[in-house]
């Protein structure tokens, strides 16, 4: 289908996928995150994530070997609520089938719903997010300077997480009763920069926040990274903002790690 005809500074939405290489339904999901991705491009952003404590369907075994969990992945899963797959949340909004969690059957209206108006007008967003990549291939340091800007005024206490995502992992997936050995695994959760549920940050309407962060790949941060890990330019800087309080994702931005 045609994609909608979205505006330059309308919202950004991080949809978080709650999936699983054992989960037989978990594909269809995949799938139907794909319809949404043609229909509104850009202003959907995926993740994800596999839950380590559903290890009956993220556990690793001779059939399936990859181990996609993290720590900072299984916080997020459990907090949000995912207690079955496959499950998503939607800039992490509450109201969900179990916390803040949606079936796939509802991604797309409420997707809808933080995008437009009752009218149908695109909402426009409140940040602008931008990032700048450098990338040092010796040492394997990231390097990560990110302008905020508020385009509102500000009242409330905000938060401001980068993470890291990988796509076009080949590993074994099931899918309905086929079990595919080379399945390509996409937006996958890699690890937080800077903590599991970022850090404060101080705004001023009008006035931009330059950050940097620093991160080397190792494993240190995930432990399916070794010294010879070659698949970063696969990956993406995911960057959002959302309310302290509220915990709703205000705005998000991806980059690609190394530009082609």
């Amino acid at each position: 289908c045609d994609s909608l005809n979205i505006l330059e500074n309308s919202k950004t939405i991080l949809v978080e996928k709650f999936t699983g290489h054992k989960c037989s339904n978990c594909p269809e999901a995949t799938r139907k995150l794909k319809e949404l991705q043609q229909l509104y491009g850009n202003n959907i952003i995926p993740v994800a994530i596999h839950p380590g404590s559903l290890i009956e369907f993220t556990g690793t075994d001779s059939n399936y070997p990859y181990n996609f969990t993290t720590s900072p992945s299984d916080i997020i899963a459990n907090d949000m609520g995912a207690i079955y797959l496959p499950l998503g949340t939607i800039n992490r909004i509450p109201g969900g089938n179990s916390n803040r969690c949606f079936t796939k059957e509802n991604w797309g209206s409420e997707i809808h719903k933080l995008l437009y108006d009752s009218e149908g007008n695109p909402l426009a967003r409140s940040f602008n997010i931008e990032i700048n990549t450098s990338f040092n291939e010796t040492n394997k340091e990231l390097t990560i300077e990110t302008d905020i800007e508020s385009l509102d005024d500000v009242i409330e206490n905000y938060k401001f997480a980068l993470i890291i995502i990988e796509d076009s992992i080949i590993a074994p997936q099931i899918d309905g009763t086929e079990y595919i050995e080379n399945y390509e695994h996409n937006h996958i959760y890699r690890c937080a920069i800077n903590g599991t549920y970022g850090e404060s940050i101080n705004l001023e309407s009008n006035v931009t926040l330059t950050t940097t962060h620093t991160m080397i790949f190792n494993t240190d941060y995930n432990s399916n990274w070794t010294v010879d890990w070659n698949n970063i330019s696969n990956c993406y800087v995911v960057a959002y903002i959302y309310n302290d309080e509220s915990l709703i994702i205000e705005e998000s931005r991806k980059k690609q790690i190394i530009n082609e």
